[in-house]
């Protein structure tokens, strides 16, 4: 187990920050000049190597996750896709582009809300756009970070190269779009990171006011760590989080059986015996859960401690009632 994992985010002054998971970068204070927007356009310059059957991906984050968030950029499969929360809406807009990734191909995204419409630009040609009429952001979580690679948990890995990130204030116009290449400066953008300037472990912002300086700790800490989070990943088939759920507690029902029954070899009592295998369950498997907190390959999650412990209760109920499934099958 590597409680000392090597974040992979690598800063090169000529190609960008390259993320290869796990990777992470973010903000050291969060970049409270993000608030105030009625407009905003979002530059990304980038090259992707996210692979299609790895689900979503966190290229830009403002906020912690896919759920706690003011608004965020992600891969899903080869498409983009943007997140954001916003006055008097109670779900989360959501607007992008389906395969709009090549594998290793140079792209350019924007995307620009003009107090009427989202649109998407992709190497300065629109390729999409979604009326949404009159959109207000006063309600934006004032300490949220921004976060580059994942989600500010350490998790939803992106991979990939990043050259350049911009958030403007303002609607772009189509021509400074196509322009803003070699000119984001020009426009005076709040937010500019040009990761082949810099080397070592911090991003300077180049934007207008406060600087949101960007750190890459040489170790992989994430922002924030999840400790017994309850959640159940949105982007896996409810298949795969049945198998998920079913695991846990098969992996248990055996030490609940086990601890069932030394508990009545010793002669315990009924209550005594269940009392003790759940106790004893519930003890492994949040210790288990703790030092996962730690793992940046891992989980500490809140569903797999009481599918756990479920688990060891079902097997002391297997044991009690051993006899009576017995019986049932041998009448079968």
């Amino acid at each position: 187990m590597n409680f000392r994992q090597h974040n992979k985010a690598v800063l090169d002054n000529h190609n960008g920050i390259t993320l290869i998971p796990p990777s992470i970068a973010y903000s050291r204070v969060p970049p409270q000049k993000l608030l105030n927007m009625r407009e905003f356009t979002i530059l990304i310059d980038m090259d992707s190597d996210f692979s299609a059957s790895e689900g979503f991906g966190s290229i830009l984050t403002y906020g912690l996750d896919y759920h706690r968030m003011n608004f965020m950029v992600g891969q899903w499969r080869a498409g983009i896709e943007l997140r954001i929360k916003s006055d008097g809406n109670t779900r989360t807009i959501s607007f992008g582009k389906k395969n709009v990734f090549r594998k290793g191909e140079q792209a350019r995204f924007a995307i620009v809300y003009d107090l009427n419409r989202l649109v998407l630009y992709h190497n300065g040609e629109k390729i999409a756009a979604r009326r949404t009429g009159p959109l207000t952001f006063s309600r934006w979580e004032r300490s949220y970070p921004l976060v580059i690679g994942s989600n500010a948990k350490g998790r939803s890995f992106w991979k990939g190269t990043i050259r350049s990130i911009a958030i403007f204030d303002r609607a772009l116009l189509k021509s400074e779009i196509q322009t803003a290449a070699v000119q984001i400066r020009k426009f005076l953008p709040l937010i500019y990171y040009s990761f082949g300037n810099d080397e070592g472990t911090a991003v300077t912002d180049y934007g207008a006011g406060t600087p949101a300086t960007l750190i890459v700790p040489n170790r992989f800490i994430p922002y924030g760590r999840a400790v017994l989070e309850f959640s159940l990943n949105r982007h896996n088939k409810f298949l795969n989080n049945l198998l998920d759920i079913t695991i846990n507690l098969l992996g248990f029902i055996p030490l609940g059986f086990f601890l069932f029954m030394y508990m009545t070899q010793r002669h315990a009592s009924l209550i005594r015996s269940l009392l003790f295998s759940i106790v004893i369950g519930f003890t492994i498997s949040f210790f288990i859960e703790i030092s996962q907190v730690f793992l940046w390959s891992r989980s500490s999650s809140m569903l797999d401690l009481i599918n756990n412990t479920l688990g060891s209760a079902i097997g002391a109920f297997l044991y009690h009632y051993r006899g009576h499934f017995l019986k049932y099958c041998y009448k079968i």
